[in-house]
C-alpha cells in the first residue's frame, strides 16, 4: 500500500464496491424471482462496523492478499448466520488432513468448518488459498517500491547533484568543506536562503547539472510501473488514477469507459461477493449489487433507452418513473394509466366515450 498505484487502484475498487446498493431476491421458480427485505445479517454483517466498512475491509484483504476470511460467529432461529466477523489473513489457515478433510485455524486455533465463510481471488486446481498477489507480482511491486525511494532521496536528498564549483587552485580537505559548508549556508533551502544570487570569488566558477535522457527515463519508467499495476494486476483504467497523458482503449466515452471498467474489471469482485452472501442466506435466496446509477447515461441516452423498452413493452410508464427515482402517482386514473402495458406511447389521460355514442371530440362513434 505503500505504492501509489497499488494504494489508487484498491481504493477505487473497494469504494467503488461499498457505495453500491444491495438487492435481496427470493428465486420463485426457473425465471422469475421477485426482491424482498434485506436480510439483516446483510445489513450489518458484524455488529462493531458498517456494511460499508466491512465490504471495504473484506475487499482489501482478496485484492492484497488473495483470500477474505470470516468466521460465523452467532446464528438466528434458523441456523442461518446473523454475525460475521473478518479474520486477517496472516491470522488464518488451511491444509488438508490426511483424511482429506479441511483444517482451518484462525489465530492459531482450529475453527469448525461450518463457521467459517471465506471467498478466494485468483485461485489454480486443488490450491486451497487464492493467489497472494503479493508474493507473485513481487519483482513488478518491488521496481514500482524502489523507484518511489529513490525518487524521494533524487528530489529530497538530491540523489543527482545540480552543479558544480570549480576553481583553478587545488583546495585541500579543510578547504573544500569549508566551501561548502560556506555555500550551503548562503543558498540552500533549509536555512531560507534558497534562489539568492550567487557571488564566487578567487576564480571560482558554477557549471549546473541539467537533467539528463536517463533521469527522464526514470520518471517515465515510475508512469509504466503505475500503468502495469494498474492495468495488468487490478484491472483499473489508467484514467481513473490520473494518468491521462495517453489515450486509453476502454472507450470512446465516459459511458463507454465506465461500462468497460465495469464488465472487466469490476464485475468478478461483486460477482464473488454475491456468491458469499448467498451462502449466509435460506435457499432459493439471492443478493445483487444493483449496478444502474454506475451505469447511467445522460439524459438524452436514459431518455431513449426508456422510449425503446416502452415500445417493445418491457417497461411500462410506472417503471420509467421507478428508474428515474421519481415517486409514485398518487391519482388510481393517472397510476393505472401508466402501469398498462398496452397504453400508446404518446398517449394522455382523456375522457371515456359517453353511452350515447358521441366521442369526446363531438363526433359520431364508429
Amino acid at each position: 500500500m505503500q505504492i501509489a498505484a497499488v494504494w489508487g487502484s484498491v481504493d477505487l475498487i473497494c469504494g467503488a464496491i461499498a457505495t453500491l446498493p444491495l438487492k435481496q431476491w427470493r428465486q420463485v421458480n426457473q425465471t422469475e424471482a421477485v426482491e424482498m427485505p434485506v436480510s439483516p445479517v446483510l445489513v450489518q454483517p458484524w455488529s462493531e462496523i458498517t456494511l460499508r466498512d466491512f465490504l471495504i475491509q473484506g475487499t482489501l484483504s482478496m485484492l492484497l492478499r488473495g483470500n477474505l476470511w470470516g468466521e460465523i460467529v452467532a446464528r438466528d432461529g434458523y441456523q442461518l448466520p446473523s454475525q460475521v466477523r473478518l479474520v486477517h489473513p496472516n491470522h488464518a489457515k488451511v491444509r488438508r488432513l490426511p483424511s482429506g478433510e479441511l483444517e482451518f485455524r484462525y489465530w492459531n486455533r482450529i475453527i469448525p468448518v461450518d463457521n467459517v465463510t471465506r471467498a478466494m481471488a485468483l485461485s489454480g486446481p486443488e490450491d486451497l488459498e487464492g493467489l497472494n498477489p503479493i508474493a507473485h507480482m513481487r519483482a513488478t511491486l518491488g521496481l514500482a517500491r524502489s523507484q518511489d525511494v529513490y525518487a524521494v532521496d533524487f528530489y529530497r536528498n538530491s540523489a543527482r547533484t545540480d552543479g558544480v564549483i570549480e576553481v583553478e587552485d587545488d583546495l585541500d580537505g579543510d578547504e573544500t568543506r569549508a566551501m561548502l559548508a560556506a555555500w550551503d549556508e548562503s543558498h540552500s533551502t533549509a536555512s531560507g536562503h534558497g534562489h539568492r544570487p550567487a557571488i564566487l570569488t578567487g576564480g571560482a566558477t558554477f557549471r549546473p547539472i541539467t537533467m539528463n535522457m536517463k533521469d527522464v527515463q526514470f520518471l517515465e519508467q515510475m508512469q509504466f510501473s503505475a500503468s502495469v499495476i494498474s492495468g495488468m494486476i487490478y484491472r483499473v483504467p489508467p484514467h481513473k488514477l490520473g494518468m491521462v497523458d495517453k489515450t486509453t482503449s476502454w472507450g470512446a466515452g465516459i459511458e463507454q469507459q465506465e461500462l468497460g471498467w465495469v464488465a472487466d474489471g469490476l464485475l468478478i469482485w461483486l460477482s464473488r461477493w454475491e456468491d458469499l452472501f448467498r451462502t449466509w442466506l435460506p435457499a432459493r435466496q439471492f443478493v445483487t449489487f444493483d449496478l444502474s446509477q454506475r451505469l447511467r447515461g445522460d439524459t438524452l441516452q436514459r431518455m431513449s433507452g426508456y422510449q425503446i423498452a416502452r415500445v417493445i413493452g418491457v417497461m411500462n410508464g410506472a417503471e420509467v418513473r421507478a428508474a428515474e427515482g421519481l415517486p409514485k402517482v398518487t391519482d388510481p386514473t393517472a397510476a393505472a394509466l401508466l402501469e398498462a402495458y398496452d397504453t400508446p406511447f404518446t398517449s394522455s389521460p382523456v375522457k371515456p366515450p359517453s353511452s350515447s355514442g358521441v366521442g369526446p371530440g363531438g363526433d359520431k362513434a364508429d
